[in-house]
């Protein structure tokens, strides 16, 4: 009973704040972006993590004063502000400048503050060095694994589910549970048509929380478990993006689809060899496809991936 608690009445304020995060935006024009893939290239409103950031404090507090204190959780959700707060200053600072900030201006408080949280659940030097570099590394691909509607929200909300199972019986089951159910909450606005989207601090956001649930277990076995629920992310960043497209992995310079008239996405034509991400290989195999269908088989990967883990470790057994 508990846990459905902890997992309706998140989705629930999850759908309101986004809701009116969405209604807000478009009046007052804060942080639009363009949704390229579609001819009419609507306006749409983006930074949308930050939503989820302010309901997981609100809960956190609320847990904790019921509940009484649990420090690390306190930790936990400080690194997320991090990586959510830099997110969101990129998604905004886009918007007023026309310039996000650089590479340096995220990726090294990130990683300090990885480290920071490593060290004081750790307790250790080298561990705690460890458990910040697994944390920067695994948050961002949520950030990377990403391009249509739904398909970042969604693969995030696959991993937080089999993350439940993972943490089921532990002290972080029912964060995991609330985590996934305000994942789900943004999902629900991101699915074709996409309403609104995460943003970087929303897929910042929804890494670090992942990660972070299970950097706070340290168990060895677990975070092997979780990190091979990223091959899909792994073969579209290391072996497909960084291979054909070193120069631009994050796909800005270049429209990263051509929309076809029949309103399907295809491989743009490029100049040389062609930069592929998980998307284009699918394109690839596939042929030309609406851009829900794509995102679709990225889910099944995602999902099939994950299952055989959860299958293979034994948190699973039919």
């Amino acid at each position: 009973m508990n846990e459905l608690i902890y997992f309706f009445l998140p989705l629930t304020f999850c759908i309101i704040g986004v809701f009116l995060f969405n209604k807000i935006s478009r009046e007052k024009n804060f942080a639009l972006g363009a949704d390229i893939n579609k001819k009419e290239q609507n306006k749409t409103p983006e930074a949308t993590g930050i939503v989820l950031l302010i309901l997981l404090w609100i809960i956190i507090l609320a847990m904790n004063y019921v509940n009484g204190i649990r420090t690390e959780m306190f930790y936990w959700v400080g690194i997320i502000s991090v990586f959510c707060l830099i997110g969101f200053a990129d998604d905004t600072v886009t918007k007023w400048t026309n310039k996000g900030l650089g590479w340096k201006q995220r990726a090294i408080p990130i990683a300090l503050f990885s480290v920071v949280f490593g060290l004081l659940i750790s307790g250790n030097i080298i561990e705690g060095t460890l458990i910040g570099l697994f944390i920067a590394a695994f948050s961002s691909f949520h950030n990377t694994f990403a391009g249509l509607n739904g398909w970042e929200v969604g693969s995030s909300y696959i991993i937080a589910l089999c993350t439940v199972f993972l943490l089921a019986g532990s002290g972080l089951f029912i964060y995991a549970v609330i985590v996934s159910a305000l994942i789900l909450g943004l999902l629900l606005f991101n699915l074709y048509p996409a309403k609104v989207f995460p943003g970087d601090s929303g897929t910042l956001f929804m890494g670090s929380a992942i990660a972070g649930l299970i950097a706070l277990t340290t168990k060895k076995e677990l975070i092997i478990v979780y990190v091979f629920f990223y091959l899909p992310h792994l073969v579209d960043f290391l072996f497909l993006k960084m291979l054909t497209n070193p120069k631009d992995p994050t796909q800005l310079k270049i429209r990263p689809y051509k929309l076809l008239e029949n309103g399907k996405l295809d491989i743009p034509e490029y100049k040389g060899k062609t930069k592929y991400d998980f998307a284009k290989l699918i394109i690839k195999i596939f042929g030309p496809m609406k851009e829900w269908k794509i995102v679709l088989i990225n889910w099944l990967v995602v999902g099939i991936n994950c299952l055989i883990w959860l299958i293979v470790f034994g948190k699973i057994s039919f």
